[in-house]
């Protein structure tokens, strides 16, 4: 695998996300992922990701702030922002398949519907304690 699959991993979620496509999104995944947050769900089959990659009414989206790849290990990481029912600012570590598909999405991600990216990662300020 490569940065440029990465990339282009990436860039096919992102405009699944973008179009409302939950079938395109779960086809940038492999059939037996890894899909989790440690803390709160997990999800190991193509299939089951469907219904959690349904859009909101008013749709949603995702912007990759900084990729990440590791052509030793080949694995990737990224930080990102999505938006849905509520804004998630996260980290993912990501591996593909031989496909090219996410074959492993473990992320740690922070529900934040009032600070965009740079305010978030700006850290806390003493106005906002």
């Amino acid at each position: 695998m490569t940065r440029g699959a990465f990339v282009t991993a990436l860039e096919r979620a992102g405009a699944g996300w973008r179009d409302g496509d939950a079938a395109a999104v779960a086809d940038c995944f492999a059939d037996d992922v890894e899909y989790l947050d440690p803390y709160g769900y997990r999800f190991t089959r193509r299939t089951d990701l469907l219904p959690f990659f349904e859009p909101p009414p008013d749709g949603h989206h995702v912007v990759w702030h900084t990729i990440i790849w590791d052509d030793t290990t080949e694995t990737g990481a990224v930080e990102y922002t999505y938006e849905g029912h509520h804004r998630y600012h996260g980290t993912a570590i990501v591996r593909l398949d031989g496909d090219g598909r996410i074959a492993l999405w473990r992320e740690w991600q922070h529900r934040d519907d009032e600070l965009d990216w740079d305010a978030r990662v700006a850290g806390p300020v003493e106005e906002r304690r």
